[in-house]
């Protein structure tokens, strides 16, 4: 899988081969209209949502095994769940200790636009637990996300003859001079812990143009990560509010805003069903202490939980901090202990479910 680059809206040549891999483990296997892969087995017992995305963000990593550790793009962020994902459902089927039914979907987009989550939640499918593959760790289990709010600020000015600066007012300065006063104002705290606090940064800017102009318009890309103690629509306020004084104060600066897209926050319970058979499971296969984290980025998990109401985590093997950089590397034992975790951890729902006389969610078609 880190032999087949996948950055986002490129993710075909993966779903290939994910598609291959699925069938030839005996999965029924189909592809949606936006090209995620969904492959399920079984046919009794509870339906079981293992999620991973198959799209990594650019930047090819030459693939090289190197001591105990492999490396590429996407072995931490996020192929190494999505794989361990599918051999662990793979190895519960073939051991048979009670019926499952697992559906594996390998979604594309996440890193961007999150098209393919999108489309999973409108199938009108049902489950009773979902596991989406993101690197906590193997012994970790992530239970909560930051949402994020995209926001695209535009700058206009009259612009002039760069050779006479201090007669206009340059756009591109002047939007960095609003970004630098937006998070003086908005975003500045001094708390260590940063999930239950409001953070951002810039993540793109576009304007000027070759020759002697001074820029006219410049757009500045913001990227806001919103915590669950408040609510999206009340940072759009503060933000609108914001640029709408700082455009009174400043003569000569036009501004526009608009939060092109938004994903709201999401905790879990702490003791959900997925917590407690999935802890079940590290301790069995890993031991020590499981940890719960809840995290600064935000998931495909939390557009999930906007439309499932089911237990839910998300976990994998890998070290986050590494996610996104050139350093991309997995260590093969926490990739093999991660399948073993998945797969005690789908058995022990489906013991739950088989001896205690739990009954499925009824599907809704």
């Amino acid at each position: 899988m880190l032999e087949v680059y996948s950055p986002s809206g490129c993710e075909e040549g993966l779903a290939q081969l994910l598609a291959q891999q699925m069938a030839g483990l005996g999965f029924s296997v189909v592809r949606d209209q936006v090209g995620n892969v969904i492959g399920g087995v079984g046919e009794q017992g509870p339906r079981i949502l293992l999620c991973g995305h198959m799209d990594t963000v650019p930047g090819d990593i030459p693939v090289r095994l190197e001591g105990d550790f492999l490396y590429g793009r996407g072995a931490v962020d996020a192929k190494s769940a999505l794989a361990a994902m599918l051999l662990g459902c793979d190895l519960a089927r073939k051991r048979g200790v009670a019926p499952f039914r697992g559906t594996v979907v390998g979604v594309v987009g996440e890193e961007t636009s999150s098209t393919g989550i999108k489309s999973l939640i409108g199938r009108n499918g049902s489950f009773d637990l979902a596991v989406f593959g993101e690197p906590s760790g193997a012994n970790q289990l992530i239970i909560g996300y930051k949402g994020s709010l995209k926001t695209q600020v535009t700058c206009l000015t009259s612009g002039g003859h760069s050779a006479s600066p201090w007669l206009s007012k340059n756009s591109l300065e002047e939007v960095f001079e609003f970004w630098k006063e937006l998070r003086q104002s908005l975003l500045q705290n001094n708390s260590i812990r940063k999930f239950n606090v409001l953070t951002g940064c810039v993540t793109g800017i576009q304007g000027g143009q070759p020759g002697n102009n001074i820029p006219q318009k410049a757009t500045l890309d913001i990227d806001l990560r919103v915590p669950p103690e408040i609510r999206p629509e009340q940072v759009i306020d503060n933000v609108v509010n914001f640029l709408r004084k700082y455009e009174r104060s400043h003569e000569g600066v036009r501004l526009a805003i608009e939060f092109t897209d938004q994903c709201p926050a999401f905790v879990g319970l702490s003791n959900s069903l997925a917590v407690q058979v999935f802890r079940w499971a590290i301790k069995k296969t890993i031991g020590g202490r499981v940890e719960l984290l809840k995290k600064t980025g935000t998931s495909d998990m939390n557009l999930f939980a906007q439309v499932h109401d089911v237990p839910m985590i998300a976990y994998g093997p890998g070290d986050s901090t590494l996610d996104h950089t050139e350093n991309e590397r997995i260590h093969i034992r926490e990739y093999l202990g991660s399948i073993e975790v998945y797969a005690k951890a789908i058995e022990r729902i489906a013991v739950l479910y088989r001896d205690n006389q739990l009954q499925p969610i009824p599907l809704v078609e």
